[in-house]
């Protein structure tokens, strides 16, 4: 349920596009439609303007372009959202194609931190792909997505009798020291006439599901949900609420939870109430992870449904020979070591047949050391078939042993190369540090840039 649908509404004839929107409508309550009409919810990239008493179809016709792949699903009652596990949040995120790029060392990691913390609204309404329903996931730690919502009143003829729209933008920050996520949400561009007036009463509801129990997540620092002013009221307004997680509600050796989330709207006036929207949905992972190092807290909130990449730059002279290596290994497998016919090695998650790895950490369990058994074995034994150039030298290997797809793999698509032990060890290094400060835990999927 959660796999995104990607229609293009320009794509659409008339007909098609008319049985899309009224597929997403709803009859007012206890009304029918030849006498009372349909109050119907759209989503948008662009302002739907929809004057008193013009034919709705028609009029939406001619604006289509501005209708977004994914018109928001309507119920009586707020809709609550089923759990998303963390296989499936996985699955969300590969399927997405999201990727983003992390450099190397402290200070850019500090840097992601903050500026996920120093996000604002105008910077995510700059961001064009951002009012895609996925949004944009800027880094773990940042996320943006903004959009405009539409709630029309129509008459049994199909007239508009009232209309409030606005726009919607959320900010995400996730955490590298607390089981804690903060989304804030502004309202601006408000457009109100006829029954859905400035005087109508608009309600905001944030919906959620929890795994792997009703525990693992809850909605927090918020006065009231739902939460309902005027419709005035939500010119220009702002909301931040949290998304928790405590400690030991989450499974496994990481204490991992997940939490599913989305924002739902109702409209009352002039004697008409709309069903609540239900807006497109966000994911979070929780971790309380031992496996990142004592330098980084043992606890973080991430935006899950994307794969990061790690960064290597070629011009880097402290471990330029071991990202030529993985560059090699990357897009010149075949003139690798070991020789191999038709060698494939994965790591490389931006072309249209991406090949992620996946962390291991040798201590989450004995499948995990043994993974990492086989990985050194492997290793060591095909650089016995190359020349040590001197005694500074290290052997490296591509993909990295704390991988599940190194050498032990087993399919021979992986590299040995000598390079600098000091390289070697620098680059090492890094890789780790990013491993804690990204929080990429066991099993995390994730590709490798070369620069």
């Amino acid at each position: 349920m959660y796999a995104k649908r990607r229609l293009t509404a320009l794509a659409l004839g008339i007909a098609s596009l008319t049985t899309m929107l009224t597929g997403t409508s709803a009859l007012a309550a206890g009304t029918t439609e030849s006498s009372e009409g349909q109050i119907v919810w759209l989503r948008s990239s662009k302002p739907i303007d929809l004057p008193l008493g013009t034919d709705y179809r028609q009029d939406l016709t001619r604006q289509r372009s501005a209708i977004s792949a994914e018109t928001p699903q309507t119920s009586e009652a707020p809709t609550p959202l089923e759990p998303s596990s963390e296989a499936n949040e996985q699955r969300i995120a590969q399927e997405s194609g999201e990727t983003y790029v992390a450099e190397p060392g402290d200070a850019a990691a500090e840097k992601r931190i903050r500026a996920a913390a120093a996000l604002t609204k105008e910077q995510c309404r700059a961001m064009s792909d951002a009012h895609d329903a996925a949004g944009k996931i800027i880094n773990h730690f940042s996320f943006c997505r903004w959009g405009y919502n539409t709630a029309v009143k129509l008459s049994g003829e199909g007239a508009v009798e009232g209309m409030v729209r606005f726009r919607e933008t959320e900010i995400g920050t996730g955490s590298g020291e607390l089981r804690d996520a903060t989304i804030e949400v502004h309202t601006d561009q408000v457009v109100a006439s006829g029954k859905f007036n400035d005087a109508a009463m608009m309600s905001f509801y944030i919906g959620q599901g929890a795994w792997p129990s009703s525990s693992s997540c809850r909605v927090a620092d918020v006065s009231s949900n739902p939460f309902t002013t005027t419709v005035a009221d939500w010119r220009d307004e702002y909301i931040a609420y949290g998304l928790v997680s405590g400690r030991g509600s989450g499974t496994g050796p990481d204490d991992i939870a997940t939490c599913v989330y989305n924002h739902q709207w109702k409209v009352t006036g002039g004697g008409a109430t709309t069903p609540w929207s239900s807006g497109p949905e966000g994911g979070l992972r929780f971790d309380s992870s031992k496996s990142l190092g004592s330098k980084y807290y043992d606890a973080g909130a991430v935006f899950d449904r994307v794969t990061p990449s790690f960064s290597y730059d070629r011009a880097q002279s402290d471990t330029a020979g071991v990202a030529n290596h993985i560059y090699d290994a990357l897009y010149k497998p075949l003139t690798t070591y070991p020789v191999k016919a038709g060698k494939v090695i994965p790591g490389d998650v931006w072309n249209a047949n991406p090949r992620p790895l996946h962390r291991n950490w040798t201590n989450y369990d004995a499948a995990a050391a043994e993974v990492t058994r086989k990985n050194r074995n492997a290793k060591d034994a095909a650089c016995r078939g190359l020349s040590r150039p001197n005694d500074s030298y290290q052997c490296d290997e591509f993909p990295f042993a704390s991988t599940k797809e190194g050498a032990g793999f087993g399919d021979g698509n992986f590299s040995v190369r000598y390079v600098p032990g000091a390289e070697n060890s620098k680059a090492g290094t890094e890789l780790a540090d990013w491993y804690g400060s990204d929080r990429i835990l066991h099993n995390n999927a994730y590709g490798i840039f070369v620069q």
